[in-house]
């Protein structure tokens, strides 16, 4: 992987995430005015922020094999993906429930602020307290899949777990499907089989950039984008084949011509940015809509309350953390990581 001096960061990828934060976050902003208040006098693109987050998740299926293969245990992998989400998730989770009750009048759910701490309240059967939590139940299920893969030895064999991944989404899609609504089936749930393409395609890209592009690999990608239209229609194919393109071009260093300061900033908050946009976007919108304010200057204001939130919360809490807890990680695991490298 390539990217800046002595690390093995792909710049691209980065970019890439800010890209996508930046387009669920107005992707729900547009949606809100438009549903609650008045008509945008345009298309407003809801569907746009939810294809954002399927280029998470190819994101996802890139960096997730990369980690893996610095692992020394299922438990080194684990404290990885600990370190990277829990932290920046605990402070978004719980600074928005904050000033909801300190600003808003909002009382805390207190029982659901404990279940949704723990990021797996859908598996518990509980409710996200913020709607983008189902894309994080979503992860969790490949990274629970990942883990029982490591500790088997079986994610040097990934290309046929692929296969079979794919095989059981369309044979999902074929006898449940997806739902209009927003609920996810249990086998959904446990199995990632609505967005398993999106997150072999992110495996595919990762392996043809370290081993080599071969038939075989060609074919697991075709077939996790033809798995996509199954799932979605023929939607689903066009954003495929488009994430797709982007991710590759990504890896394969074709956007450096995107990758500067502006664009590597938001690359850096956009976990945190995903976290808080929402709740908090739509309690500013819902407070100055209510004052008499348009949807330029109230979007306006969403985005750069949220902006800030979000580049707090990293400065504050997200690098810190990252920081004290990888340097614990490589005493603990031996050092598998090397300064400036990311998982």
């Amino acid at each position: 992987m390539q990217g800046s001096a002595g690390t093995d960061r792909v710049l691209g990828l980065d970019v890439l995430r800010g890209v996508a934060a930046v387009a669920v976050m107005f992707s729900h902003y547009i949606n809100w005015w438009d549903r609650y208040v008045v008509d945008i006098p345009f298309i407003a693109p809801g569907l746009y922020g939810y294809h954002a987050v399927q280029l998470f998740f190819v994101i996802s299926g890139v960096v997730i094999f990369n980690t893996v293969q610095k692992c020394h245990s299922v438990g080194h992998f684990a404290f990885l993906r600990f370190s990277r989400l829990y932290p920046t998730y605990w402070a978004t989770l719980l600074g928005v429930a904050l000033i909801g009750w300190v600003l808003f009048g909002l009382k805390p759910w207190l029982g659901g602020l404990i279940v949704n701490a723990t990021m797996f309240q859908e598996f518990l059967g509980y409710h996200n307290i913020d709607y983008v939590y189902w894309s994080l139940t979503v992860e969790l299920a490949f990274y629970l899949h990942v883990a029982w893969l490591l500790a088997l030895g079986w994610h040097h064999q990934v290309h046929r777990i692929c296969v079979v991944w794919l095989l059981l989404s369309c044979v999902w899609a074929v006898l449940v499907g997806k739902p209009d609504d927003d609920t996810r089936d249990v086998f959904a749930l446990l199995l990632a089989l609505d967005q398993a393409a999106f997150f072999v395609i992110g495996i595919m890209i990762f392996t043809i950039r370290e081993k080599g592009v071969d038939r075989f690999k060609l074919g697991i990608m075709g077939a996790a984008i033809a798995t996509a239209c199954l799932v979605e229609g023929l939607r689903g194919l066009v954003v495929a084949v488009i994430v797709t393109a982007l991710v590759a071009a990504a890896m394969f260093g074709k956007l450096g011509f995107l990758v500067n300061r502006v664009t590597l900033w938001f690359g850096g908050i956009s976990f945190a940015l995903y976290l808080v946009h929402h709740n908090l976007g739509y309690l500013v919108l819902e407070r100055l809509s209510a004052a008499g304010f348009g949807p330029i200057a109230s979007m306006a204001a969403a985005v750069v309350i949220s902006v800030l939130l979000a580049w707090l919360v990293s400065e504050v809490v997200e690098k810190p953390s990252l920081t004290v807890l990888r340097r614990f990680g490589r005493q603990r695991f031996k050092g598998v990581l090397r300064q400036g490298e990311s998982a």
